[in-house]
Formats: C-alpha cells, structure tokens, sequence
C-alpha cells in the first residue's frame, strides 16, 4: 500500500471533496490529510518529524487527520498543496518588475529572463516553501507541490485585461509556473502545474465551470483566491496520484 500524506491549507479541502470520486482508481494508496486554514500552518522540526508550533495547529492537524498531528518521515510520498504558493503573488512581483523595466525603457526588449528572478524571489518567502524545506530535513521520499488554484477572471478582471493589453499572459503564465518548478526543483520535490482543462484562455485564471460559490459572489468576495469545486479537486488530486504511482 503506497501512503500519501498531504498537507496544506483550506485548498486541500477540495483534494479532500474529489477523493471519494477517484478512490476506486487508486485502491493500492492511503491518504492522510494535514491541513490548516490560510497561513496559519506553523510546523517545526523535532525528533524526525514536523510537529504544530502551538496548540491550535496541533488540534487542527489532528482533527483533520485524525491522528495527532505529528506529520511524520514515513510516508511514501508528500504533496504540498496551497500554502500562500499563488499566481496572484507571482503577478505583484511581475507587474513592479514590468514597472522597473519601463523605467529604464527596456520594456520593449525584455524576454522572461528579466523577470525570473523578481517571480522566484517572491514565491520563495511562501508558507508552501518553508514547509517544503522543513519536510525535506526529515524524508527524502517524493514531494509533489501544488500551487494554490489559478484566480478567478471576475474576482481580477482588471488585472487580466491589463496584462492582456500589455501582451504579457504568456510570458507571465511561462514565469511563473518555471518559477514553481524551479523552486520544487531546488528541494528535490516535483511541481505539478494545473492540468491544462482546468486553465482559461489566458493561461492565468480557472474556469468558472470549477468555482465552489455562485459567479456573482465570487465578483465580489475580498478573499484574494477564489475556492474550487469537488470536480476539480477531483482532476487535481488524479493527477498527483497518477504521478506519485508512475515515480520511479
């Protein structure tokens, strides 16, 4: 039996939803999750395991997994889901960095090399990050990231029609997810871009086929990043399972 333990915040709750739909093609894998909400998921490093920092983490682990909250170095391998991990972050620091380069009118020659390092800087401080690099001090098994779920088009809309304007969709969607392989890369973790049936025409948004609240809410929500469905957490978590199950 292949065990799989992750971890995340409320964007591991659809994995969860999707689980049920799927579990019949994956009867050799048990999955256990840790999750706790937003950016509160505070893990230290001690006697081989991550361990919650304070007492609510530890009962929110606990809840959610059903155990004691300990993530242990046994599992067969890890997914890191959410976490702060976000295209949102990704278009902050690619937009000041478009701004710098206007500035020194060098806006009309730049390639995406001139925005790497500003995206991977930015996604490097992120709580998905720092967890990935506290679990590689205690396993050396496989690690699967996954990003927190591409925003939605109505919840930015301005954003996406400025950049679309800009003629800048692709080379962001380009830096940003080389970004995420990149620093998977630099902990020996793998990062699992969203399947492409579950991205929109721009390469930066998810489908409102796959949001979990009605269109007219998702418009006006203040939360930064918008909740998915049981169908996507489905295609999600199938294709994390596919590729944990074809990992040498």
């Amino acid at each position: 039996m292949t065990s799989v333990c992750l971890i995340g915040n409320s964007h591991l709750a659809v994995l969860k939803l999707g689980w049920p739909d799927i579990q019949a093609s994956f009867a050799d894998m048990e999955l256990e999750f840790y999750a706790a909400a937003g950016g509160s998921l505070d893990l230290a490093v001690s006697n081989g395991r991550l361990v919650p920092a304070d007492d609510a983490t530890r009962k929110r682990l606990a809840v959610t997994s059903a155990k004691s909250g300990d993530i242990e170095p046994s599992y067969s391998a890890y997914v890191i889901c959410g976490l702060m991990l976000s295209a949102m972050t990704a278009v902050r620091a690619f937009t000041r960095r478009l701004m710098e380069l206007r500035s020194a009118h060098q806006a009309q020659i730049a390639t995406d090399a001139d925005f790497n390092s500003a995206v991977h800087d930015a996604l490097r401080d992120t709580l998905a990050i720092d967890v990935l690099r506290k679990l590689r001090k205690i396993t050396a098994a496989p690690v699967f990231l996954i990003a927190t779920p591409l925003p939605a088009y109505e919840r930015h809309s301005e954003i996406w029609e400025r950049l679309t304007r800009q003629k800048q969709n692709e080379r962001l969607a380009r830096v940003y997810n080389a970004a995420c392989d990149r620093l998977a890369r630099e902990f020996g973790a793998i990062f699992l871009p969203q399947p492409p049936e579950t991205v929109g025409e721009n390469g930066l948004t998810t489908p409102s086929e796959y949001y979990l609240l009605p269109i007219d809410y998702v418009r006006t929500e203040k939360a930064p990043h918008t909740h998915m469905n049981q169908a996507y957490g489905g295609i999600i978590l199938r294709n994390a399972l596919q590729k944990i199950r074809n990992a040498p």
